[in-house]
């Protein structure tokens, strides 16, 4: 194309160079013809310049096309050659929508060993250049994409709390999850350089009955261990008396400032072992506050008070709970963690088994999240920090603030991984002021995992409060790894979106 025009303004600059001559000859040429004559090769001089100019701008939103569509396909592991040549041309039209100026030929796609290469042209009418005859350009682009051969550990922390379970949110979640699955493994069933895991949390979160005993306080040793009963009790001997109920899975937080850390759990510190989750059978009656979890006859003096009431364990004593919707394990609703693993199928069921219960406690969910990923105990899937070979990210998702439920009663609050408000195990009797507290911990679980390179994204789904998106915005990595989520069906955009920039692409031109 550029040679075509410079032969054809060459032709035309020497034609106006004889034809202006014979003005030299002739005496009473005026100046406005001469004017005129050399008007017409700034005229194409200047056409050139825009019609060149829109070429190159055609150029630039072709190649901007093409690298959207080659990370797609560099993205989307193990699939067939048809389906990664019909992602190249979605993602090549959404890119290059029919508005642009410049119209596409046949997108080209070449699929190598580790490089996908990308080319297409296009054509545009010029503006001005039709005076030398020259009514059409062709500009044409080519990319190549390298696939990232680094390994990929990846933790999705997702709010599974009772408001979950409004207008179709966990099932959006669900979809939205599953097609991060199916972009990141591809076709591939256990794909050798990807892991995944899973930390579905509410109030507390669930470690599975699997979870080994050295990391739990079996000995009933941790400070925190006989809060709300008398001293000295061992909630494992609680569980082992009651004949209908066992432990299901889900624990409490350890004592500030563990809970914030991914400190290893070590017998020779009763405080780094994980306390078992039991809520305590609240009083059968009161003449002044309600209670919701009360599942066994109180076994008191009529003159006790609801704390000692509530603090009794003999009631426990070969006791059988008649209720299927209260008991120790009230809270403890949520699906285990998933530790990470490359078995596609298996994420798969998890995230369709999550249901929605409880209240929110992100911290909770966050620093298991950073346990699961992390190379040392409770948790041991994970590569070194180190590892030049392996990156690692967490995505962590709520759809509302912090808050501790609270009830008037003498508890405060329902019972929850930091166990009752009144406890005062966040550092208050308050509300409020616990929710807050909360939400500074959410903050420094943030700053911990960032300081040990992991890459956090933060999705808020629905949220409408500006305090909590401005905390889960300052959480992420960066700005742009914040995403807000209007809708169910944003979301599943959204997720595709962080998929994609996790694939870890290399771009060459």
């Amino acid at each position: 194309m550029e040679n075509r025009l410079s032969r054809r303004l060459t032709r035309l600059c020497g034609d106006l160079k004889r034809f202006t001559r014979g003005f030299g000859k002739c005496g009473r040429g005026n100046v406005a013809v001469t004017f005129a004559v050399a008007l017409i090769p700034i005229m194409t001089i200047a056409g050139a310049s825009v019609d060149v100019s829109r070429a190159y701008v055609v150029k630039a939103r072709l190649t901007q096309a093409l690298d959207a569509a080659g990370l797609a396909v560099a993205g989307t592991p193990g699939a067939s050659e048809t389906r990664l040549k019909e992602l190249a041309q979605s993602f090549f039209n959404a890119n290059y929508p029919a508005a642009e100026i410049g119209v596409p030929g046949d997108l080209q796609v070449t699929l190598g060993q580790n490089v996908v290469t990308l080319a297409v042209s296009a054509s545009l009418p010029t503006v001005l250049l039709g005076i030398v005859g020259v009514d059409e350009m062709t500009v044409g682009s080519e990319v190549e994409v390298t696939r990232e051969t680094k390994g990929l550990e990846v933790v999705m922390v997702l709010d599974n709390t009772g408001s979950m379970g409004s207008r179709g949110k966990i099932d959006a979640l669900k979809t939205a999850s599953e097609s991060m699955i199916e972009i990141l493994f591809g076709d591939q069933t256990h794909p050798e350089k990807l892991k995944m895991g899973l930390v579905p949390f509410s109030a507390g979160v669930n470690v599975g009955t699997e979870f080994a005993q050295d990391y739990l306080d079996m000995n009933g040793l941790s400070s925190i261990h006989d809060e709300n009963f008398t001293p000295g009790t061992n909630l494992w001997d609680l569980y082992a008396e009651i004949r209908n109920r066992s432990w299901t899975g889900c624990v409490q937080t350890r004592p500030s400032p563990l809970d914030e850390e991914d400190a290893e759990p070590n017998s020779g510190n009763p405080d780094t072992l994980w306390v078992p989750w039991f809520a305590p059978d609240e009083p059968d009656r009161s003449r002044y506050y309600y209670y919701s979890n009360n599942y066994l006859s109180d076994d008191a003096h009529r003159n006790d008070d609801e704390e000692e009431r509530q603090r009794n364990t003999s009631k426990y004593d070969n006791a059988w709970v008649s209720s299927s919707s209260r008991g120790p394990d009230d809270g403890c609703d949520m699906r285990p963690i998933t530790p990470m693993t490359n078995d596609r199928d298996y994420l798969l069921d998890e995230i369709d088994a999550m249901n929605a219960s409880g209240v929110t406690h992100i911290p909770v969910g966050l620093a298991w999240g950073w346990r699961v990923i992390s190379p040392g105990a409770p948790y041991t899937e994970g590569k070194a920090y180190d590892d030049p070979e392996v990156n690692k990210a967490i995505i962590l998702l709520t759809d509302g603030e912090n808050v501790l439920g609270t009830q008037n009663n003498h508890n405060g609050s329902y019972y929850t991984a930091y166990g009752y408000l009144a406890e005062g195990r966040l550092g208050t009797t308050n509300g409020w002021t616990a929710s807050n507290r909360l939400d500074d911990k959410t903050a420094q679980i943030c700053e911990n995992i960032k300081e040990r390179g992991i890459r956090l994204y933060t999705i808020t789904f629905q949220v409408s409060s500006s305090s909590t998106q401005t905390l889960m915005r300052e959480c992420a990595t960066s700005p742009s790894l914040y995403f807000d989520s209007p809708s169910n069906e944003e979301l599943t955009t959204v997720f595709q979106a962080i998929a994609r920039d996790l694939s870890n692409l290399r771009l060459s031109r």
